[in-house]
């Protein structure tokens, strides 16, 4: 069993309060989007107050979220701790309950990964996973979960994992939906920050994986999950996705009233 490493920091720390706030995150999300059929999608993985509205619009604008019985969920390692690409096989606590993993479906995408590792380590103090998933249980809690920590987040470690998801889900006929999770822009001035993240969204909404991935290399943009993010374009692609929709675009000044040093949040789907 995976313990909770955020709780009481990036979300409440008790079942009450974390589902009193992520209900107000979906109301707030409902007056600006609406449910479609998409494969993947980007959520952001802030504190609550600052980008929780953005990841309840990515859950909700998602209508196989609802009925799903598989969320593959690929995020940066912050920490970097443990291996390359890592996968956790254990099932996650929650204040709000246990998520079970679906083993079944990440024993599968190991034997058609080359980078894609099993350990725990990566996982263990990692927030961009956990602070997902109330959002899914708030729409499907029956769902499993595969998560993945991309620590390696070039373009050949984000097509092996959308690779292996894709095989796996082939080969289990399991109905799946993939999140990435990532923040756009970090610590910049928000006109920087829209400026360059508007930039990246092009290849992203664009479906231009090298594209994207050969920009920020060049640009230095400090997306922190791109990696993550390019394995859920893969993914999409794969699937038969032809462009990304963005959804919303904030930023932390919103929250705080500082615009002068911001963390940049997207909501982006790749509808079916």
């Amino acid at each position: 069993m995976r313990s909770p490493a955020v709780a009481g920091m990036f979300y409440p720390g008790n079942k009450e309060d974390i589902e009193e706030l992520v209900g107000k995150c979906f109301s707030e999300a409902e007056k600006k989007v609406d449910p479609v059929s998409a494969y993947s999608g980007i959520s952001p993985h802030a504190g609550y107050p600052y980008s929780g509205v953005s990841a309840a619009a990515t859950f909700l604008s998602i209508k196989e979220i609802r009925e799903t019985e598989t969320v593959v969920i690929a995020g940066p390692n912050h920490t970097g701790a443990g291996e390359l690409v890592a996968l956790s096989t254990e099932n996650w606590e929650l204040p709000t309950g246990v998520v079970e993993n679906d083993r079944e479906f990440g024993e599968k995408m190991l034997e058609k990964a080359d980078f894609l590792k099993p350990d725990e380590t990566a996982h263990g103090a990692e927030h961009s996973i956990e602070v997902q998933l109330p959002f899914l249980q708030h729409l499907n809690p029956g769902a499993k979960l595969v998560p993945v920590c991309m620590r390696g987040q070039g373009l050949e470690e984000a097509r092996d994992v959308a690779d292996a998801v894709v095989g796996a889900e082939k080969e289990i006929g399991r109905k799946t939906v993939f999140i990435a999770s990532s923040d756009f822009s970090h610590y910049v001035p928000a006109e920087q920050a829209e400026k360059e993240d508007h930039l990246a969204m092009e290849y992203i909404l664009g479906l231009d994986t090298e594209g994207f991935q050969e920009e920020n290399r060049k640009k230095g943009w400090s997306i922190c999950g791109y990696g993550a993010i390019s394995a859920a374009m893969l993914y999409a692609k794969a699937k038969g996705s032809k462009k990304g929709l963005e959804l919303m675009y904030t930023n932390s000044g919103e929250t705080m009233g500082d615009y002068s040093q911001v963390v940049a949040y997207a909501s982006i789907i790749f509808p079916r």
